[in-house]
């Protein structure tokens, strides 16, 4: 039986473990962007930095001292109910109900596919054995991981409280199939905007669907927000969530996985979307679009219809939206039916903090 061992990696580790990190995670079933070396590594280096936090990154090791596990965790202080200071541990890529960072989606343990179920226990044991917490919050954790579903099955963080904090959806849309039966299958009303006004597009002029050159990310990200404030009133990435993004793009600019595209109309950009193209998989992290272009058009949906179909022609095998809802309709629940569950767990060990949500929670059930 392989033994495990559970190490610490320092800042210094953290800066320079690129290839290890990656390597692991095309070996385990974790988020292949939100969980990379880039995100997490340039989150943590962007939000973390001047604040009172400490980084908790856990390895944990096979007997051939093999990568076979990462629990990318920090620890901070903070005041629970506004009265009870905890000593929070969380993922790195959140601030739970703190600061708004950029939010990062899909979060987990990253495990050898070959050993997870061990090499998980083995990390929930090992947090077991600090006394230095007195809650874990696992936020936007995929209810379907080992991460999740051995925790809750085999309790084994005994003695703490198990409370589902929020649960969302995560939505997508499966791209292996025609993009013709997709259409068939939505709504009349939501088929109209996404495919079939594309007829009234193309009588206003000359229309380019494009996937932008990387070259100059600043531009991109300029524009994008440009359209963002037309409709929001508001940039959609400033100050360090605009550093922050300016850098994981450029760092998977170099992995070819950046992907702007535009959709215009005799030259005239009526939408932009931000996405990434990693294993097959696209993301779409932000869209902004012209809301007032024409009256009987919506430019952010025509542009979801070409990224689909785009998908669906190519070797992508989803399309990905994401959790959150739109402006004024939720959106993504109208283009599919598909998601993930995702969940923010709290696992309260502190007894008086145990006790005071406890409480709250009865009262307000």
């Amino acid at each position: 039986m392989t033994k495990i061992t559970i190490h610490n990696w320092d800042e210094d580790d953290f800066r320079s473990c690129k290839e290890e990190w990656n390597e692991l995670l095309a070996r385990s079933t974790s988020d292949p962007l939100f969980m990379s070396w880039e995100w997490q590594q340039t989150w943590w280096n962007v939000f973390a930095q001047n604040e009172s936090v400490s980084l908790q990154l856990f390895i944990a090791r096979d007997s051939s001292n093999k990568l076979v596990g990462i629990a990318p965790l920090y620890l901070s202080k903070t005041r629970s109910k506004r009265v009870l200071t905890t000593r929070r541990l969380q993922f790195i890529g959140n601030y739970w109900r703190g600061k708004v960072t950029m939010r990062t989606e899909l979060l987990d343990f990253i495990t050898d596919k070959l050993n997870s179920d061990k090499v998980v226990k083995a990390f929930y044991h090992h947090l077991n054995s600090l006394d230095h917490w007195d809650e874990l919050v696992l936020s936007d954790l995929k209810k379907d991981s080992t991460t999740y579903q051995l925790l809750i099955a085999d309790n084994l963080l005994p003695g703490s409280y198990y409370r589902h904090a929020e649960e969302y959806n995560s939505f997508f849309v499966n791209t292996d199939g025609s993009f013709e039966n997709y259409i068939k299958a939505l709504g009349k009303n939501t088929r109209l905007r996404l495919f079939n006004r594309r007829k009234l597009l193309e009588k206003l002029g000359e229309v380019h669907f494009d996937n932008n050159s990387t070259d100059d990310i600043e531009t991109s990200f300029a524009h994008l927000n440009h359209l963002h404030k037309k409709r929001w009133g508001t940039h959609v990435f400033q100050n360090k969530r605009l550093k922050f993004n300016v850098a994981v793009a450029k760092l998977m600019a170099q992995r070819n996985a950046l992907r702007f595209s535009t959709l215009s109309v005799s030259g005239e950009t009526v939408s932009i979307q931000y996405n990434y193209l990693i294993n097959n998989h696209i993301y779409n992290l932000q869209a902004g679009f012209k809301e007032a272009f024409h009256k009987k058009l919506a430019p952010g949906y025509l542009h979801f219809g070409y990224e689909i179909e785009s998908a669906c022609n190519s070797t992508a095998n989803r399309y990905d939206f994401l959790a959150g809802d739109g402006k004024n309709t939720p959106y993504k629940e109208r283009l599919t039916q598909s998601s993930i569950e995702i969940v923010d767990l709290q696992v309260i060990r502190n007894p008086v903090v145990k006790l005071a949500y406890r409480l709250y929670d009865y009262f307000t059930r």
